[in-house]
Protein backbone atom coordinates (compact mmCIF):
# COMPACT_ATOMS: atom_id res chain seq x y z
CA UNK A 1 0.00 0.00 0.00
CA UNK A 2 2.83 2.42 0.88
CA UNK A 3 4.60 1.59 -2.38
CA UNK A 4 1.45 2.34 -4.40
CA UNK A 5 0.96 5.62 -2.55
CA UNK A 6 4.57 6.63 -3.20
CA UNK A 7 4.28 5.84 -6.90
CA UNK A 8 1.01 7.80 -7.12
CA UNK A 9 2.50 10.87 -5.43
CA UNK A 10 5.60 10.68 -7.62
CA UNK A 11 3.42 10.62 -10.74
CA UNK A 12 1.37 13.58 -9.53
CA UNK A 13 4.50 15.61 -8.91
CA UNK A 14 6.08 14.77 -12.24
CA UNK A 15 3.08 15.56 -14.46
CA UNK A 16 3.26 19.39 -14.19
CA UNK A 17 6.79 19.34 -15.55
CA UNK A 18 5.47 18.44 -18.98
CA UNK A 19 2.66 21.01 -19.17
CA UNK A 20 2.60 23.81 -21.71
CA UNK A 21 3.95 27.19 -20.66
CA UNK A 22 1.60 30.04 -19.83
CA UNK A 23 1.14 33.07 -22.06
CA UNK A 24 4.11 35.40 -22.33
CA UNK A 25 6.68 33.05 -20.80
CA UNK A 26 8.54 29.82 -21.52
CA UNK A 27 9.87 26.95 -19.44
CA UNK A 28 12.37 24.10 -19.18
CA UNK A 29 11.48 20.72 -17.75
CA UNK A 30 12.71 17.17 -18.05
CA UNK A 31 14.01 14.04 -16.39
CA UNK A 32 17.52 13.18 -15.22
CA UNK A 33 18.60 9.55 -15.55
CA UNK A 34 21.70 7.41 -15.03
CA UNK A 35 23.23 5.34 -17.89
CA UNK A 36 20.87 2.45 -17.04
CA UNK A 37 17.79 4.65 -17.41
CA UNK A 38 17.00 4.87 -13.70
CA UNK A 39 15.96 8.27 -12.30
CA UNK A 40 18.50 10.39 -10.43
CA UNK A 41 16.79 12.08 -7.46
CA UNK A 42 18.10 15.22 -5.74
CA UNK A 43 20.17 16.28 -8.74
CA UNK A 44 20.83 20.03 -8.77
CA UNK A 45 19.68 21.82 -11.94
CA UNK A 46 21.04 25.35 -12.41
CA UNK A 47 19.63 27.54 -15.17
CA UNK A 48 21.48 30.69 -16.15
CA UNK A 49 21.46 33.13 -19.02
CA UNK A 50 24.13 35.14 -20.76
CA UNK A 51 24.45 38.67 -19.31
CA UNK A 52 21.89 37.87 -16.61
CA UNK A 53 23.58 35.34 -14.34
CA UNK A 54 21.75 32.59 -12.48
CA UNK A 55 18.04 32.54 -13.23
CA UNK A 56 16.73 29.45 -11.42
CA UNK A 57 17.99 26.57 -9.26
CA UNK A 58 15.81 23.48 -8.81
CA UNK A 59 16.29 19.88 -7.65
CA UNK A 60 14.92 16.72 -9.21
CA UNK A 61 12.27 14.80 -7.26
CA UNK A 62 12.29 11.07 -6.46
CA UNK A 63 11.29 10.33 -10.06
CA UNK A 64 14.21 12.37 -11.42
CA UNK A 65 11.86 15.04 -12.77
CA UNK A 66 12.48 18.78 -12.62
CA UNK A 67 10.49 21.80 -13.78
CA UNK A 68 11.48 25.46 -14.23
CA UNK A 69 8.43 27.39 -15.48
CA UNK A 70 7.92 31.11 -16.09
CA UNK A 71 11.23 31.81 -17.84
CA UNK A 72 11.62 34.87 -20.06
CA UNK A 73 11.74 33.80 -23.74
CA UNK A 74 15.02 34.37 -25.51
CA UNK A 75 18.42 32.97 -26.42
CA UNK A 76 21.60 32.33 -24.46
CA UNK A 77 20.26 29.99 -21.76
CA UNK A 78 22.61 27.51 -20.08
CA UNK A 79 21.64 24.46 -18.04
CA UNK A 80 24.00 22.63 -15.68
CA UNK A 81 23.11 19.42 -13.84
CA UNK A 82 25.19 18.05 -10.96
CA UNK A 83 24.67 14.96 -8.79
CA UNK A 84 26.86 13.07 -6.35
CA UNK A 85 28.87 10.34 -8.09
CA UNK A 86 28.10 11.61 -11.61
CA UNK A 87 29.90 13.89 -14.01
CA UNK A 88 28.46 17.35 -14.56
CA UNK A 89 26.11 17.85 -17.49
CA UNK A 90 26.32 21.24 -19.18
CA UNK A 91 23.99 22.36 -22.01
CA UNK A 92 24.70 25.71 -23.67
CA UNK A 93 23.12 28.03 -26.23
CA UNK A 94 19.53 27.04 -25.45
CA UNK A 95 16.83 29.19 -27.01
CA UNK A 96 13.34 29.42 -25.52
CA UNK A 97 10.45 30.70 -27.62
CA UNK A 98 7.33 32.27 -26.16
CA UNK A 99 4.81 29.63 -25.04
CA UNK A 100 7.39 26.85 -25.35
CA UNK A 101 8.14 24.27 -22.69
CA UNK A 102 11.47 22.69 -23.57
CA UNK A 103 11.45 19.07 -22.39
CA UNK A 104 14.85 17.44 -21.90
CA UNK A 105 15.96 13.88 -21.17
CA UNK A 106 19.37 14.16 -19.51
CA UNK A 107 21.61 11.11 -19.15
CA UNK A 108 24.38 11.53 -16.56
CA UNK A 109 27.58 9.52 -16.80
CA UNK A 110 29.52 8.11 -13.89
CA UNK A 111 32.79 9.91 -13.25
CA UNK A 112 34.30 13.31 -12.60
CA UNK A 113 34.42 14.75 -16.12
CA UNK A 114 32.07 17.39 -17.49
CA UNK A 115 29.69 16.52 -20.33
CA UNK A 116 29.05 19.61 -22.45
CA UNK A 117 26.27 19.85 -25.02
CA UNK A 118 26.55 22.87 -27.30
CA UNK A 119 23.25 23.45 -29.10
CA UNK A 120 24.17 25.12 -32.39
CA UNK A 121 21.24 24.13 -34.61
CA UNK A 122 17.67 25.35 -34.33
CA UNK A 123 16.32 21.81 -34.81
CA UNK A 124 18.65 20.16 -32.30
CA UNK A 125 16.04 20.25 -29.53
CA UNK A 126 12.38 19.45 -30.13
CA UNK A 127 9.53 20.54 -27.89
CA UNK A 128 7.70 17.21 -27.76
CA UNK A 129 5.11 18.59 -25.32
CA UNK A 130 3.53 20.84 -27.95
CA UNK A 131 -0.10 19.99 -28.68
CA UNK A 132 -1.38 23.20 -30.28
CA UNK A 133 -1.10 24.49 -33.85
CA UNK A 134 1.22 27.46 -33.50
CA UNK A 135 4.13 29.30 -35.03
CA UNK A 136 6.58 31.87 -33.70
CA UNK A 137 7.48 35.03 -35.61
CA UNK A 138 10.97 35.67 -34.24
CA UNK A 139 13.18 38.71 -33.73
CA UNK A 140 15.08 38.31 -37.00
CA UNK A 141 11.89 38.38 -39.06
CA UNK A 142 10.56 41.41 -37.19
CA UNK A 143 13.78 43.39 -37.61
CA UNK A 144 14.79 42.43 -41.15
CA UNK A 145 11.61 41.95 -43.17
CA UNK A 146 10.14 45.03 -44.90
CA UNK A 147 6.97 46.47 -43.39
CA UNK A 148 4.61 49.23 -44.48
CA UNK A 149 4.25 51.91 -41.80
CA UNK A 150 6.18 49.93 -39.14
CA UNK A 151 2.92 48.42 -37.92
CA UNK A 152 4.54 45.60 -35.97
CA UNK A 153 1.46 43.42 -35.55
CA UNK A 154 1.27 43.05 -39.33
CA UNK A 155 3.97 40.38 -38.95
CA UNK A 156 1.30 38.06 -37.53
CA UNK A 157 0.13 37.70 -41.15
CA UNK A 158 3.28 35.67 -41.84
CA UNK A 159 1.59 32.74 -40.10
CA UNK A 160 -0.18 30.24 -42.41
CA UNK A 161 -3.97 30.43 -42.22
CA UNK A 162 -4.04 34.00 -40.88
CA UNK A 163 -5.35 36.83 -43.06
CA UNK A 164 -7.33 40.10 -42.92
CA UNK A 165 -11.06 40.43 -43.23
CA UNK A 166 -12.47 42.59 -46.01
CA UNK A 167 -14.11 45.23 -43.82
CA UNK A 168 -11.74 46.63 -41.19
CA UNK A 169 -8.62 44.56 -41.84
CA UNK A 170 -9.00 42.56 -38.62
CA UNK A 171 -6.91 39.43 -38.14
CA UNK A 172 -8.87 36.40 -39.27
CA UNK A 173 -8.25 32.83 -38.12
CA UNK A 174 -10.06 30.16 -40.15
CA UNK A 175 -12.51 32.86 -41.30
CA UNK A 176 -13.18 34.10 -37.74
CA UNK A 177 -12.36 37.81 -37.32
CA UNK A 178 -14.27 38.70 -34.15
CA UNK A 179 -13.28 36.09 -31.61
CA UNK A 180 -9.56 36.32 -31.09
CA UNK A 181 -7.45 36.88 -27.97
CA UNK A 182 -4.36 39.08 -27.76
CA UNK A 183 -1.76 38.82 -24.98
CA UNK A 184 1.11 41.20 -24.20
CA UNK A 185 3.74 39.68 -21.90
CA UNK A 186 1.08 37.31 -20.59
CA UNK A 187 -1.50 40.04 -19.93
CA UNK A 188 -4.78 40.27 -21.81
CA UNK A 189 -4.57 43.27 -24.17
CA UNK A 190 -7.67 42.52 -26.27
CA UNK A 191 -9.77 45.56 -27.17
CA UNK A 192 -13.05 44.29 -25.72
CA UNK A 193 -15.50 46.50 -27.58
CA UNK A 194 -14.39 45.42 -31.06
CA UNK A 195 -12.67 42.19 -29.89
CA UNK A 196 -9.48 43.03 -31.77
CA UNK A 197 -5.86 43.90 -31.08
CA UNK A 198 -5.52 47.20 -29.25
CA UNK A 199 -5.41 49.96 -31.86
CA UNK A 200 -5.07 47.57 -34.77
CA UNK A 201 -7.25 49.37 -37.32
CA UNK A 202 -8.50 52.52 -35.59
CA UNK A 203 -5.50 54.15 -33.89
CA UNK A 204 -1.73 53.94 -34.10
CA UNK A 205 -0.23 50.81 -32.56
CA UNK A 206 0.78 51.27 -28.94
CA UNK A 207 3.84 49.02 -29.29
CA UNK A 208 7.05 50.09 -31.02
CA UNK A 209 8.48 47.61 -33.49
CA UNK A 210 11.83 47.92 -31.69
CA UNK A 211 10.27 46.86 -28.38
CA UNK A 212 8.80 43.56 -29.61
CA UNK A 213 10.91 40.43 -29.33
CA UNK A 214 8.60 37.87 -30.96
CA UNK A 215 5.04 36.67 -31.52
CA UNK A 216 3.54 33.27 -30.87
CA UNK A 217 0.51 32.83 -33.10
CA UNK A 218 -1.75 29.95 -32.01
CA UNK A 219 -4.35 29.16 -34.64
CA UNK A 220 -5.95 25.97 -33.28
CA UNK A 221 -6.00 23.41 -30.45
CA UNK A 222 -4.86 25.92 -27.82
CA UNK A 223 -5.21 24.98 -24.18
CA UNK A 224 -7.95 26.19 -21.84
CA UNK A 225 -5.59 28.62 -20.11
CA UNK A 226 -6.08 31.13 -22.92
CA UNK A 227 -9.90 31.04 -22.95
CA UNK A 228 -12.40 33.48 -24.47
CA UNK A 229 -11.23 32.82 -28.02
CA UNK A 230 -13.07 31.12 -30.84
CA UNK A 231 -10.55 32.21 -33.47
CA UNK A 232 -6.87 32.37 -32.51
CA UNK A 233 -4.31 33.67 -30.02
CA UNK A 234 -1.58 36.27 -30.59
CA UNK A 235 0.97 35.99 -27.77
CA UNK A 236 3.34 38.99 -27.89
CA UNK A 237 6.55 39.26 -25.89
CA UNK A 238 8.53 42.48 -25.47
CA UNK A 239 12.29 42.59 -25.19
CA UNK A 240 13.95 42.17 -21.82
CA UNK A 241 17.05 43.89 -20.50
CA UNK A 242 20.41 42.50 -19.45
CA UNK A 243 23.17 43.38 -17.02
CA UNK A 244 25.18 44.89 -19.87
CA UNK A 245 25.05 48.62 -20.65
CA UNK A 246 24.58 49.50 -24.31
CA UNK A 247 22.77 51.85 -26.63
CA UNK A 248 21.23 51.49 -30.08
CA UNK A 249 20.30 54.12 -32.64
CA UNK A 250 17.79 53.72 -35.47
CA UNK A 251 17.12 55.76 -38.56
CA UNK A 252 14.36 54.81 -40.97
CA UNK A 253 13.94 56.54 -44.30
CA UNK A 254 11.15 56.02 -46.78
CA UNK A 255 11.92 57.33 -50.24
CA UNK A 256 8.90 59.09 -51.74
CA UNK A 257 10.13 58.19 -55.24
CA UNK A 258 8.76 54.69 -54.68
CA UNK A 259 5.22 55.95 -53.90
CA UNK A 260 2.54 54.99 -56.43
CA UNK A 261 1.10 57.77 -58.60
CA UNK A 262 -2.55 58.65 -58.13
Amino acid sequence: MKLRLALFLSLCVSVPAFAQSAGGVAGISGIVQDPAGSPVPNARVLISRENQGTIRTVDTNDAGVFSAPSLVPGAGYKLAVTATGFSEYDAQQLTLEVGQNLNLTIILTVGATITTVDVTGAAALVDDTKTDVSQVVDTQQIQELPINGRRVDNFVLLTPGVTNDGTFGLLTFRGIANGNSFLLDGNDSTERFYMENNGRTRIISQISQDAVQEFQVVSADFSAQYGRASGGIVNTVTRSGTNGLHGTGYWFYRNSDFNAHD
